[in-house]
């Protein structure tokens, strides 16, 4: 799909509540037009109305990156259909739209994001769209919306935006009143443009020698701009942190403080109670300490049901499966808590496999890598290796391995949706789908647990 230059496009999904929710949308939309978002709303077209307002909105969904859906109770009630006919019917065009390309769709990445202006009001989000992550966005006209905004502008493989800083002209980096730039520190920054963000860095790099001062200080400024693009957080941090220690530029330090701030959310998001890292050591210790039941229920669904058809497959043949269907039995084995006779086999034949893929890993020996690898706006990878610092050579071009683990926010809650660096897609046989994202550079990945299809008859 073709983008304007670096700018997501973004569908605004809401309901006519009354005329003043109409101007906040309105407002809500032209605010992310100026952080760098490609919003669109119908009220953009109603001086020209499309023939056909369904048409129009199945057009839009296609052509979006994301689809936000502002969560009120009138919104819901016209997703789910419970208002009289002629009464918010276009929300409920596009909640059928909306849950048919959930249900349906092959495409794991999420596309819908749901929005509420307050977070008491989280409830009220409707299923499927409950499935994936959600953002408050306030109900005054300054509210903050910058979270949301900066997960717009990591679409993969998009170059996002910067937040909070104007270009002064299409061809400079940034502009800081008294910092002159030079067309060879555009031209450094720039190359990330084309895809070469270490590229980039090198180059910024080899020029801090030539500028003292505030000059130099800009130069490490747009070094850490491109660490923090790519998820370098480490790196990023060091760089604006360095702006602190050496630059009196008052405009220059206060950028940074904003950056290190949301650095900081960042770091906490990914290494915090309730972020993903947390959430895969704790399913590692339920693999390694033999808890079964614990392991099955913290995966995906996706992920549970691809496993059970794995497992039907593989014991295609014996008597004890024979006398089911498989499409009845894969969906009972693939609940949190299976209560089907056949579920313990299953869970016990899963575990073997999982113990012996994890079992070089130890929670005393192993942690995970510093940087967060997002994949779109609900998954991240979270790389396990060994706890000295990174990947650690052992011999003349050996690496040690390491684990990832794909994760997954589902509400509230992080949980495992693959082994290694693919989306799972169920069917006879499951397949799954690589995912797109850039390069991770983290030595020898693991992405298919040992055998996986190893049982033909597990002693039943």
């Amino acid at each position: 799909m073709a983008h304007e230059a670096t700018r997501p496009r973004v569908l605004i999904s809401y309901s006519h509540d009354s005329d003043e929710h109409r101007r906040a949308i309105r407002n809500f939309a032209d605010r992310l037009r100026r952080n760098g978002v490609d919003a669109w709303i119908d009220q953009y077209d109603e001086h020209d109305p499309p023939e056909s307002w369904p048409d129009w909105m199945r057009s839009e969904i296609e052509r979006a990156d994301s689809v936000i859906a502002v969560v009120t109770v009138g919104y819901v009630e016209r997703f789910r259909r419970e208002t009289g006919p002629g009464i918010g019917s276009g929300v409920r065009w596009e909640g059928a739209l909306i849950t048919a390309d959930l249900y349906h769709s092959r495409r794991e990445r999420a596309k819908f994001i749901p929005v509420v202006l307050r977070n008491e009001d989280a409830p009220l989000i409707p299923p499927p769209l409950n499935l994936t992550s959600w953002f408050t966005i306030g109900e005054a006209a300054d509210a903050n919306i910058e979270r949301l905004t900066h997960a717009l502008l990591r679409i993969p493989n998009q170059l996002p935006s910067e937040l909070g800083i104007p270009n002064s002209s299409p061809n400079t980096a940034f502009h800081f009143d008294g910092i002159q730039s030079s067309a060879e520190i555009d031209a450094a920054f720039g190359v990330a443009a084309g895809g070469d963000t270490q590229e980039s860095i090198r180059r910024l790099e080899a020029l801090l020698d030539s500028y003292h001062g505030d000059e130099r200080a800009f130069v490490i400024f747009l070094q850490g701009v491109l660490h923090h693009r790519i998820g370098e957080l480490s790196q990023a941090a060091s760089r604006f942190s360095r702006i602190l220690e050496t630059s009196s530029h008052a405009a220059l330090r206060e950028s940074s403080m904003q950056r290190l701030a949301i650095l900081a959310d960042e770091f906490e998001a990914h290494f915090g109670d309730s972020g993903p890292v947390t959430a895969a050591t704790k399913w590692l210790t339920s693999v390694k300490n033999g808890k079964k039941r614990d392991v099955w229920k913290n995966l995906t669904r996706e992920l549970r049901l691809t496993l059970a058809q794995d497992w039907i497959i593989a014991n295609e043949g014996h008597p004890d499966l024979d006398k089911y269907d498989r499409d009845e039995l894969s969906e009972e084995l693939a609940v949190r808590n299976p209560k089907h006779p056949l579920g313990k086999h299953l869970l016990r034949s899963k575990l073997q496999v999982l113990q012996n893929h994890y079992r070089r890993w130890s929670i005393d020996s192993w942690g995970a890598a510093s940087n967060p690898r997002r994949v779109g706006l609900e998954y991240e990878f979270v790389v396990m290796t060994q706890a000295d610092d990174g990947i650690l050579v052992t011999g003349e071009n050996e690496l040690l391995p390491v684990y990832t683990i794909l994760m997954r926010k589902v509400g509230p809650d992080w949980m495992v949706a693959n082994f290694g660096a693919a989306y799972p897609i169920p069917g006879w046989p499951p397949t799954s789908e690589e995912i797109p994202a850039p390069m991770l550079r983290f030595g020898r990945l693991f992405t298919e647990p040992e055998g996986k299809n190893e049982v033909k008859n597990d002693n039943r």
